[in-house]
């Protein structure tokens, strides 16, 4: 892995010496004269009207130490964005070269995380801005009928009854329940103490921020009693039947759940991003 952290950091900085004399030739054959004045395309050059020629002089109005200026700034800029963005794609390459071997010896392997298990790593530790997370969500704050909730420092089970108390007459809480629920891609499972450092007895999988959210009603319910309200309610549960799933994506960034209840009533859930979500709403 770091052989392939230093490859990238490589071919980071091999670029930025490229980028960085590509400019100084272009700069080059504009002031020897074989390209127009602030010709930016060698390939479509247009002379701009009233263009200033490139030259040594030292003067403000001078563009060839603007020109250098940008082109120092734009290879600084690409070996600080390769070096550290390239510590994910080599954890990634690793385990994929990782599971490849192990497909040799007939050790089908379907999720990369399995080659940290089948290899005998017990954690794989990567460090790439300087801060190292938990990678657990938790809601610290829910906003509800206009009215804004906030958590402590952390989110405990005494703000999780402040929400459900301020909007339970209205039913905003159960819709707020139901809507998770019905639209999260996250589950909760019996803890099989497979990890002897996990304590709980229940147990979030799936998308880390739709852990969170299924964690702040799990507090109100309980895990037993939110796993088993979960499950009623894709099963379809009696007098309720779910018309149709569309599933979160990229491209839309929103999903939604279609739901018909036992009144009859079609009820339409979605979640996403707020820019999106709110332009669908009156």
């Amino acid at each position: 892995m770091e052989t392939i952290a230093t490859k990238i950091g490589n071919v980071g900085i091999f670029v930025a010496v490229l980028t960085f004399v590509s400019m100084l030739f272009r700069c080059g054959l504009e002031m020897l004269g074989y390209l127009p004045c602030d010709c930016s395309n060698i390939f479509n050059c247009v002379e701009e009207e009233g263009c200033i020629p490139l030259s040594f002089e030292l003067s403000l109005e001078n563009r060839f130490w603007t020109l250098l200026l940008e082109t120092v700034i734009i290879a600084i800029t690409v070996v600080v964005v390769a070096i550290p963005e390239g510590l994910p794609l080599a954890v990634t390459i690793s385990l994929s070269f990782s599971s490849k071997q192990m497909q040799k010896l007939n050790n089908l392997v379907r999720k990369l995380a399995s080659a940290e298990t089948m290899g005998g790593a017990t954690h794989i530790c990567t460090d790439k801005t300087g801060t190292l997370t938990e990678n657990k969500m938790t809601v610290m704050a829910v906003m509800s009928r206009s009215e804004v909730y906030l958590a402590g420092p952390t989110a405990s089970l005494n703000f999780v009854k402040k929400v459900k108390e301020s909007t339970e007459e209205s039913g905003a809480f159960d819709l707020l329940k139901d809507g998770v629920m019905f639209n999260s891609s996250a589950r909760i499972e019996k803890n099989d103490g497979s990890d002897p450092l996990v304590k709980d007895e229940f147990l979030t999988k799936g998308n880390v921020t739709e852990q969170g959210i299924i964690k702040f009603f799990m507090n109100d319910m309980g895990g037993q009693a939110c796993m088993d309200y979960k499950r009623q309610l894709v099963t379809e549960g009696e007098g309720v039947e779910l018309l149709a799933s569309v599933p979160f994506t990229s491209t839309r960034k929103r999903g939604t759940a279609v739901v018909k209840l036992e009144s009859g009533e079609v009820r339409i859930f979605t979640k996403g991003a707020p820019d999106m979500v709110l332009e669908l709403c009156d």
